[in-house]
């Protein structure tokens, strides 16, 4: 019979703390005199020196701060103290780790970090924002070309606009049919819309804009071309309608795209009163009278969108901020 084999002895069981993983001494020491940390106006921030003398010219403030060849001193906790506002020095050290300038949506404090870049001396972030800036101020004088318009609209229907005057070109603004764009593509090549004055009215319930320039020679000769085109136009030739492919929206609606979609400024705003009637003094109408400026390049937007696109789950749908008039 042969003989049983001979046990097998248990696994042993290894902890972690059982493990030692040495690093030699020499690149531990290495190691922790690579770390440096500022105290940036209260601000505690730390880093390596090879981050900073990676990313500035030798002979800049930071690179010799840690050089210690500046009379910057050290806070109570051996930090290097440097009197400047700490809050713009988390985007400058990111600069230097990632090697490119990322900053959060809307900033608005480019001006603030290219001073603190030039304060430390870091010319590559100084171009970078210099840039920017650029940009920001060619968008900026972009924003200030643009047309005024008057919208006035009816504070007991719940602010349904009633007209609009301006420019013809203002009609961009709403969903027009393709054949007014046609019609203003047509007209453009022999006068610019945005010179054509025009009052605009909106008939209710009807996908029309009513389009009547102040000109009496405009007027004739557009209500022509329009006719030409097959558009309805007035029997005297007074006025031509362009079709819309959605129903006018109410006055907030379309205030709120104004404003947060499409750059507008509401410069002024008045209420007018016109009693209807001697014996029932509730019984009048008020009127809600607004002047506009919208830039060209925000009237360039709804043409590529075919006029202000609202959205779905717009809260002005529902409600009206004229409620109660």
């Amino acid at each position: 019979m042969p003989s049983p084999s001979p046990p097998v002895p248990a696994p042993r069981s290894v902890s972690v703390s059982s493990l030692n993983f040495k690093c030699p001494d020499n690149e531990k020491q290495d190691f922790m005199d690579d770390i440096v940390t500022f105290n940036i106006g209260g601000h505690i921030y730390s880093t390596t020196r090879s981050t900073i003398n990676g990313n500035v010219d030798e002979q800049s403030f930071l690179a010799l701060i840690i050089r210690n060849q500046t009379t910057t001193r050290l806070d109570h906790h051996g930090h290097y103290f440097i009197d400047r506002d700490g809050t713009y020095f988390r985007h400058i050290l990111n600069y230097f780790r990632d090697q490119k300038l990322c900053l959060p949506e809307n900033f608005q404090e480019l001006k603030q970090l290219c001073s603190e870049a030039k304060f430390y001396q870091i010319d590559r972030l100084i171009n970078e924002i210099e840039n920017r800036l650029n940009s920001v101020n060619e968008h900026t004088k972009k924003l200030e070309i643009g047309l005024n318009f008057t919208l006035i609209s009816n504070l007991n229907q719940g602010g349904r606009i009633l007209t609009l005057i301006g420019p013809l070109k203002l009609i961009r603004l709403f969903q027009i049919e393709t054949i007014g764009k046609q019609f203003l593509k047509i007209i453009t090549n022999f006068t610019d819309p945005a010179n054509i004055s025009c009052q605009c009215t909106f008939p209710l319930d009807d996908k029309l804009i009513s389009c009547q320039p102040f000109d009496q020679l405009q007027r004739l000769v557009l209500a022509k071309q329009a006719r030409k085109m097959g558009l309805a136009v007035s029997y005297s030739d007074d006025y031509f309608y362009i079709p819309i492919e959605r129903s006018i929206m109410l006055r907030d609606e379309f205030a709120h795209l104004l404003l947060n979609n499409y750059s507008a400024k509401l410069l002024h705003t008045n209420i007018t009163y016109e009693k209807t009637s001697h014996v029932n003094h509730d019984d009048g109408s008020y009127t809600l009278v607004e002047n506009w400026f919208l830039p060209n390049v925000s009237l360039a937007k709804c043409e590529e969108t075919n006029g202000l696109v609202p959205r779905e789950d717009n809260i002005y749908l529902n409600r009206s901020m004229t409620d109660g008039f």
